[in-house]
């Protein structure tokens, strides 16, 4: 994983004047009539402003807001925090599940340096309103990060998720797939790095991860970086808590986040429902010849037997190609306005696709990423020092 959200209470702070503004406490009786009929999440919020320092530091907020029964006020502590990089400096290198107690250390070391108190158990029963799961991949020479972002920029999840690439200057590229609550990114990781601040994907610290680059002989390497991002509370509980097994309203809490395996599940349930829709599993064919291609879905027309099995082969060559060559959301877009209120026929019509392309293989990129997620090797120094 990398970014993190957590929210806690039970917090000291040794000097309220690095607080903008400054964080003093009310209490219930010192709010206005406006502010006790409030409605509003929070009433006040104070932003951690500590003098610059070196080691990296969570960015730290404090909400001022009313309680549940609207009879108090209480102060919440939110930290947004980079765990590889609150453990090592860089998120080349990844945390792995064994890494919770090292994970509470570092975090309440950082914030003790700071001047802000807090317990290892609260930290641990902190509750998670954001999280980034991540993965590291160093493709093989032979595969270029252009020929991954270019087949995953044909694939399409729903029309309620929209896809854009953006283009930077010297070759830098990233690729969203993106909604309100859940957001997939893919880029190089190490061309993020090596980029200036202002134009990375990245924009935290950055010096201790060039510093590995250098070091590991990286700069001449890809490293293909997947983030599935549950972006608001109601997605982390949702995934989460599905992994977990567990109901919906369940919190989450940071400790929760270190349980064995949980990382790894959810980011190749991710990546599986990604790649395995129909119409991406058209997307995503590797190449072949068109007649092959062509003679393969007639074949499995042919094994169906049903009524107008070479209309349906016939059918399915043209959306095959179609959505392999210009990508699904384009041929989408293009069916628009005909059958307009009844777009679930051609979603029928790429799954009868795809059942008929059924054991022809993903592109070689694309399998090779398949491959190293479901593997799932943590990227640690000693493996970065076998990269050849």
């Amino acid at each position: 994983m990398d970014t993190v959200i957590i929210k806690l209470n039970g917090f000291k702070v040794a000097n309220i004047s690095l607080f903008l503004p400054e964080l003093n406490k009310r209490r219930f009786q010192d709010l206005s009539p406006t502010e006790r009929q409030s409605t509003r999440t929070y009433l006040r919020a104070f932003r951690f402003e500590p003098p610059h320092q070196d080691a990296y530091l969570p960015k730290i907020e404090v909400y001022e807001a009313l309680n549940d029964d609207r009879n108090e006020l209480t102060y919440t502590l939110q930290a947004r925090f980079s765990v590889p990089k609150l453990l090592y400096g860089n998120s080349v290198q990844e945390v792995n599940d064994n890494d919770l107690e090292r994970v509470i250390y570092a975090f309440t070391k950082a914030l003790t340096g700071a001047g802000i108190v807090v317990s290892s158990t609260t930290v641990a029963n902190a509750r998670v309103s954001q999280v980034d799961f991540c993965k590291n991949i160093i493709l093989p020479r032979d595969i270029r990060m252009q020929e991954v972002l270019t087949e995953l920029q044909r694939t399409d999840i729903s029309k309620a998720i929209d896809m854009t690439q953006k283009e930077y200057k010297h070759g830098g590229r990233t690729l969203h797939i993106y909604s309100q609550t859940v957001e997939r990114v893919f880029y190089d990781k190490v061309n993020d790095a090596t980029r200036p601040k202002g134009k990375r994907k990245d924009k935290g610290h950055i010096e201790r991860e060039r510093e590995v680059i250098d070091r590991y002989g990286l700069a001449n390497r890809e490293i293909f970086r997947y983030e599935y991002r549950l972006k608001k509370n109601q997605a982390v509980k949702q995934k989460v808590n599905a992994a977990l097994r567990r109901p919906y309203p369940t919190v989450v809490q940071l400790k929760d986040l270190f349980t064995p395996n949980l990382c790894k599940t959810i980011l190749l349930q991710s990546w599986r429902d990604l790649i395995q829709r129909p119409e991406n599993q058209l997307a995503l064919l590797g190449p072949k010849d068109d007649l092959a291609l062509l003679q393969h879905i007639m074949g499995g027309a042919r094994e169906q037997g049903a009524v107008h099995s070479m209309n349906r082969a016939f059918t399915s060559y043209g959306l095959t190609r179609a959505i392999r060559d210009h990508g699904a959301k384009e041929v989408r877009k293009a069916a628009a306005g005909w059958n307009a209120n009844h777009g679930e026929r051609l979603t029928k019509k790429m799954r009868v696709a795809a059942a008929l392309t059924e054991g022809l293989p993903y592109s070689n990129s694309i399998a090779v990423v398949s491959a190293s997620l479901e593997q799932f090797e943590y990227i640690s120094l000693s493996t970065l020092e076998n990269v050849v």
